[in-house]
């Protein structure tokens, strides 16, 4: 499996959860082609910086889920911790993930 991580230094917000969305559908149509072309699976990783308001990340968690459904694996961490937040709000075990600091 091709791993990928994609992070996003963002403060989730109301205003850019549309934002957010149309990112997660250009990912989506984009690692679609590519791994069929390559006959890879690439696993998307968003590792979140900043302060996430634990109501935001749920919602944006759930538009994750649905604009990816099965299509690919998707893993969410972030810098500050968070880790367990994820956990709980996605009801299942998410590995901790790594950040790349650029």
């Amino acid at each position: 499996m091709h791993d990928l991580i994609v992070e996003c230094p963002v403060h989730l917000t109301e205003s850019n959860r549309d934002e957010l969305r149309l990112l997660y559908a250009d990912l989506r149509d984009h690692y679609a082609r590519r791994d069929a072309r390559d006959g890879t699976r690439t696993t998307l990783h968003f590792v979140w910086s900043g302060d996430l308001d634990p109501e935001l990340f749920g919602a944006t968690y759930a538009d994750q889920r649905h604009v990816f459904t099965a299509s690919r694996p998707i893993v969410n961490s972030t810098q500050s911790g968070l880790q367990e937040t994820n956990r709980r709000l996605s009801g299942c075990y998410q590995p901790n993930g790594a950040s790349l600091n650029t």
